[in-house]
């Protein structure tokens, strides 16, 4: 199934300068989001000290972040479907530009969260960009394209972390955000002065669903709230219990409302056909088996022996690094994939490849080497699964909601990773000792066997779409 370019596109030919700098541009963009989503992760101890913030409110400048960014994610991308890409990705990169400042130059914990939540907004970078692409390219470019804007997501996540390090040793912890609004303007312009113009179709201008934003931005805050803060307010607390009533609320009513809109914000019919369906449920597994090991990993590179090799935290991000090379090279090698293979054959090579890696770190968690070979395999696997999935929503999507569309797939994801958090503390504490991460590293294999056998129902359902 083809993109069918809206009639007021001013699409540019292949070989044409706007044609050859435009991937590079998009790549950008994609990185200024991803850096700043970890490079704060090494910083957050001496946040902590220097403004006098406990570990749960240092964890709110994580959680501001996510839950900015998982509303921003469909609502900017549904705006590029209305209002035209381009414009919508300058914007979106400018409020992250505009928030990064404020965190810099932030005097309080207060205006610090204020600025992580205007960050949030980068998510929308990743479906708007690969929306672009989508429109502007055909066939093996597009494929190319989104390959690799799927792998610069990893592999700027994995630099982030080792870069973080560093600056937070030699320099003070406002440079971070500094560093980020820097590379958000740059893309910003960049974008600006290389990607075409896309034409705004009137009568869809006009009709912006203002209650389903509100709605949608309601549920996902009040689960990502559960997710993010139940360890702290308690499983069974009755705030848990009051905020999961509301999402259960919001989500119903969110049904309703977009059942009878003109245009929806979230079109729930397209939304069920299978191929986009299963597409998401891929993606909710690709955000929550990495996001395990995110979190799992680290704690056993600094553990102390017998379980760990004791490792300090800026070289365990060094130890770390290859993995993500190995997603961005995932990225890269899913478009060969995909010319010589059908789409859910290279969905389900990804998961089982995750579902490989993620056994043999079961049985090599002593060995460092080994250990890190076989993540190494699974996070290929993730990079090639990134990939492929954003390549099904953009070829099933209709051509009015691909940037909607695809903003709903990154907070399926995002969701997934939330959910990884959590789950990963859970299991390392559920065993003493090395059988804690054995235990992860089982859950890691088992969740990605299960995404293998959601990838083969894919291939009826891609079939019949």
């Amino acid at each position: 199934m083809a993109l069918a370019p809206s009639p007021t596109d001013t699409t540019p030919t292949a070989g044409t300068p706007a044609h050859r700098g435009l991937v590079p541009v998009l790549v950008l963009a994609v990185l200024a989001f991803s850096l700043l989503q970890t490079m704060i992760i090494p910083a957050l101890p001496v946040l902590q000290e220097r403004l006098g913030v406990d570990g749960v409110g240092g964890g709110w400048v994580l959680t501001a972040f996510l839950l900015s960014g998982a509303i921003a994610a469909p609502v900017l991308g549904s705006f590029g479907d209305r209002f035209g890409h381009r414009r919508v990705l300058i914007a979106a990169l400018a409020v992250f530009s505009l928030g990064a400042v404020v965190s810099a130059a932030a005097p309080s914990f207060t205006v610090l969260l204020a600025g992580r939540v205007l960050q949030g907004a980068s998510t929308a970078t990743l479906p708007l960009a690969l929306a672009i692409a989508g429109r502007k390219l055909e066939g093996r470019r597009r494929q190319a394209a989104v390959g690799l804007l799927s792998g610069t997501l990893g592999l700027g996540a994995g630099v982030a972390l080792v870069l973080g390090g560093v600056i937070v040793q030699y320099a003070p912890w406002q440079t971070l955000f500094w560093f980020g609004a820097g590379v958000g303007v740059a893309a910003a312009v960049a974008v600006a002065l290389v990607v075409p113009r896309d034409g705004v179709r009137p009568e869809v201008v006009a009709r912006v669903d203002f209650a389903g934003i509100g709605l949608l931005a309601l549920f996902l805050s009040a689960v990502l709230l559960i997710v993010s803060q139940a360890s702290s307010w308690g499983i069974g607390s009755p705030l848990v219990a009051g905020v999961a009533i509301v999402a259960v609320l919001a989500l119903i009513t969110l049904v309703v409302v977009e059942r009878r809109v003109a245009r929806p914000l979230l079109d729930f019919p397209v939304l069920a056909r299978p191929a986009i369906l299963l597409s998401n449920v891929i993606a909710l597994f690709l955000g929550f088996v990495p996001y395990l090991l995110y979190v799992g990993v680290p704690y056993l590179l600094i553990a102390q022996s017998p379980v760990g090799p004791g490792l300090d935290s800026q070289t365990a991000g060094l130890v770390l690094f290859p993995t993500a090379v190995a997603v961005f090279a995932g990225g890269r090698v899913a478009p060969l994939l995909l010319r010589r293979m059908r789409s859910p054959y290279v969905a389900a090579l990804a998961m089982g490849l995750m579902a490989v890696g993620g056994l043999g770190m079961v049985f090599t968690a002593q060995s460092l080497l080994w250990m890190m070979v076989f993540y190494c395999v699974l996070s290929f696997g993730n990079g090639i699964g990134f990939a492929v999935v954003s390549d099904l929503i953009a070829v099933s999507a209709p051509a009015g909601e691909i940037g909607g569309l695809l903003g709903v797939n990154g907070v399926v994801r995002t969701a997934g990773s939330a959910f990884g958090g959590p789950v990963a503390a859970l299991l390392i504490a559920s065993a003493a000792g090395l059988g804690g991460f054995t235990v992860l590293f089982w859950v890691v294999a088992g969740a990605s066997a299960l995404a293998v056998l959601v990838a083969l129902c894919l291939r009826s359902a891609h079939t019949a779409e």
